[in-house]
């Protein structure tokens, strides 16, 4: 009930302020991804720092689903530019903006659009392994309500899907809505690829999700040091948005696991990082 009072809200604010003819921020940072990998705790952890400002909805999904929306509609997410102005003027200390769209990394026009519109040059990724995040976003289909078939029957599907799309078979009888979409989406290295071709590696902060869910103090004092933030005296660092299915997928994870191996193998030589995937 809190929640749909706070989303009844927070959708009759920003009307509010699409409709005032108020000068407002853009983001100076975004979260881009991925689905499944913590951005729900990671947005927790950022918008209680004092020097960061929280967007009305945590996922306006502009760059991607509401492009053709325009700026202005984006900009009601945001705070007044006074509003931070005075803030940084009374504290003496910068206050950042931020929004976190988890879909972002996938969309390949997102970069090109973000490189156009924005001055951020500030993005953190969270990737989970892809074999883990495959089963959770299964799980969570299957408690929406959305997806009937068994796990192992669902990831042999996106399998054969992807390998015929591989042969060049993209219109051999196969449903465009029946792409290899859950399984697509653990191929990271093809998405950090294209964020790359637009923005300097340096822009993007690649982080493994399962050192964020078992140490959160760490891997956050690594994202404020990187948008060059003082470490906070206190963050409550209490996992949101967290997903429950029992651990009976053993065989299924061991093929995935052979799948994406390659795949994580171009990813490490192109973050230059280390997921121990």
């Amino acid at each position: 009930m809190r929640d749909f009072l706070y989303a009844k809200g927070s959708r009759a604010l920003f009307e509010l302020r699409r409709l005032q003819p108020v000068a407002r921020t853009l983001p100076d940072f975004i979260v881009i991804g991925a689905q499944k990998s913590g951005t729900s705790s990671m947005f927790s952890y950022l918008k209680q720092h004092p020097q960061i400002l929280r967007p009305i909805f945590k996922e306006p999904y502009f760059f991607d689903r509401q492009y053709h929306r325009g700026l202005g509609w984006y900009r009601s997410n945001f705070p007044a530019q006074r509003t931070v102005n005075r803030l940084n003027d009374r504290l003496g200390q910068p206050h950042l903006t931020f929004e976190s769209t988890a879909t972002y990394i996938f969309d390949e026009h997102v970069p090109s659009r973000i490189a156009r519109d924005l001055k951020t040059r500030k993005f953190i990724l969270l990737l989970r392994n892809p074999a883990d995040r495959v089963i959770s976003a299964y799980w969570h289909a299957r408690r929406m309500g959305i997806e009937s078939r068994a796990l192992a029957e669902v990831v042999e599907s996106d399998m054969r899907r992807y390998r015929a799309e591989i042969a060049g078979e993209k219109d051999a009888g196969i449903p465009p809505t029946s792409r290899p979409n859950l399984l697509k989406r653990g191929i990271y290295h093809e998405a950090v690829s294209r964020w790359q071709s637009v923005f300097s590696p340096a822009d993007l902060l690649v982080l493994q999700s399962e050192t964020l869910f078992a140490e959160p103090a760490k891997v956050m004092t690594q994202v404020f040091q990187f948008l060059d933030l003082p470490q906070p005296s206190h963050i409550d660092f209490e996992a949101q948005n967290v997903g429950g299915y029992k651990d009976r997928d053993a065989d299924v994870r061991a093929v995935l696991h052979d799948f994406y191996r390659p795949f994580n193998e171009k990813l490490n030589s192109l973050t230059r990082t280390k997921l121990d995937w």
